[in-house]
């Protein structure tokens, strides 16, 4: 009977704790990848909103989004969007600093408050597009060619996501890699598909999709249509826009849904105009030349690590500032704990504004601070604990209320082989915010001679030397001019002189 009495009351016990201690609750999920063509105007913006619209996508990761992250949010009535990520969605979304990559950004991943204090992490990913492995092979390179050049531009990029999200991914936070691979997948150039297109002539096992299968990451598409003959899934390029394509294009399947840990895929489906193939959700005229790509994810979301995301990145002087944060906890909040702001490079035990994450019995998740009295110049948001020891920060920038996308160099002239040292404030904070070398007066926009990212930030430096550049700049008169999010719209510019 003792032993009946424990049970039972072990049972009644476990019967009234919460329904998160017993058990994560599976969450349904609709996530998109879509590559907007050049910011979406290309054909009609309204129909990239109206495609967004009829995929009931919950998620969006966008790619040549050219600095329309918040307004295609804004017109769908989202209330959250991360330019520095070109990710928008139905949910919080948290954008702290990540790793580095190879291209010395942060690598462009992000998380989504599916539930409260409950995540899944969005990594949105836009490889290198040149030189694009389906034309070499088309025009005659042989698959050990193709696949060099793979190994050497497509793979580094996406290997550098394995580590940080493997890890993720096995302390139960679900993973989502999404975005526009610029590579086949290894699953759709099998050997029942050579001659199905006219460039495969070969089975190949194109390796920057590989590198995550062996990873553990689950094609979505492929896990519901399971056989490339029947559902060949093609994203790009049915026409520029449709229907008009070139005559030799070499068709394929390179816009991925990649998932990993606690998620598994119930449906995945291609929008596009009706007239194409494997067309699930149609909108006509379609208003890119990539298919988007929706997949029906079922979730357990899980724990992230510590964060703190701040919005807006760039504050006008005066204005609010929220600094939404996160902690290790089962709900992310924390107690005892602070928030600070502090100057960029400043000491957090003396900060220039404070509150407790928590007063009295309510346990704090954000706080909106007022930056009046602060002056324009890099901050940083950080979480403090009980101890006053730093658990995360962020940066923000403050901005003045009239302040204008700007450039400097420490002087216009320099000697061939000299370090030129140049800086800018008040940029966007797009994901793709850049720098561009250019003949000095050169009119065409497109036409830099090297190109540099500058990670988001609003403001910052960067000194083009011979590790960056490759080789000295040659004797001549040179621009350089800030553009906005992989777009060909300038932002501002200066001018300098190699003599």
């Amino acid at each position: 009977m003792k032993k009946f009495y424990c049970l039972a009351l072990v049972l009644i016990t476990l019967a009234l704790l919460p329904s998160h201690v017993l058990a994560d609750e599976a969450q349904i999920l609709r996530i998109m990848t879509f590559n907007i063509f050049l910011g979406g105007n290309q054909v009609n913006f309204a129909k990239v909103i109206e495609a967004i619209q009829a995929s009931r996508a919950d998620i969006v990761a966008l790619q040549e989004a050219e600095g329309h992250a918040q307004e295609i949010a804004e017109a769908l009535g989202w209330p959250y969007a991360a330019a520095n990520r070109n990710v928008i969605s139905r949910f919080p979304l948290f954008a702290p600093p990540t790793e580095i990559g190879p291209d010395g950004n942060d690598l462009n991943y992000l998380f989504a408050e599916i539930v409260p204090g409950k995540f899944v992490a969005v990594a949105d990913v836009h490889l290198p597009s040149d030189p694009y492995g389906p034309y070499a092979f088309r025009d005659g390179k042989s698959a050990a060619e193709v696949i060099k050049l793979e190994e050497e531009t497509r793979v580094p990029a996406i290997t550098a996501y394995i580590a940080p999200l493997k890890k993720l991914a096995d302390s139960g936070v679900p993973v989502i890699v999404l975005g526009d691979f610029n590579s086949p997948s290894h699953l759709d150039w099998t050997e029942a598909m050579v001659g199905k297109r006219k460039q495969i002539t070969a089975a190949m096992a194109w390796p920057a999709s590989k590198v995550l299968a062996d990873a553990g990451f689950t094609d979505a598409y492929r896990a519901i249509h399971p056989d490339p003959v029947a559902k060949p899934g093609i994203t790009w390029s049915y026409g520029y826009p449709f229907p008009h394509l070139d005559e030799n294009e070499a068709l394929d399947r390179i816009d991925l849904i990649q998932i990993a840990g606690p998620a598994k895929t119930k449906a995945a489906e291609i929008a596009g105009d009706p007239g194409m193939p494997d067309t699930d959700i149609a909108i006509s005229p379609w208003p890119s030349d990539h298919r988007a790509v929706v997949a029906t994810l079922e979730v357990i979301p899980g724990t992230a690590p510590a964060m703190i995301s701040i919005e807006p990145r760039a504050v006008k002087a005066g204005d609010m500032v929220r600094l939404r944060f996160h902690a290790a906890t089962d709900d992310g909040r924390f107690e005892d704990g602070r928030v600070a702001v502090i100057a960029d490079g400043g000491d957090v035990a003396a900060p220039l504004l404070t509150l407790y994450t928590n007063n009295g019995t309510d346990r704090a998740s954000r706080q909106d601070l007022g930056t009046a009295g602060l002056t324009p110049g890099a901050y940083q948001g950080v979480m403090l604990g009980a101890d006053g020891k730093e658990i995360a920060r962020a940066p923000f920038w403050i901005v003045a209320r009239d302040a204008m996308p700007m450039l400097t160099m420490e002087k216009a002239e320099y000697l061939p082989g000299e370090p030129i040292v140049a800086a800018w404030a008040n940029a966007p904070g797009n994901r793709f915010d850049w720098l561009g070398l250019f003949a000095k007066g050169d009119p065409a926009e497109d036409n830099y001679q090297q190109f540099f990212y500058i990670n988001s930030a609003i403001a910052g430096s960067l000194t083009l030397d011979k590790d960056l550049l490759g080789d000295a700049l040659a004797s001549g008169d040179y621009e350089l001019r800030l553009m906005r999010d992989d777009a060909y719209a300038r932002l501002a510019v200066v001018s300098f002189s190699v003599k």
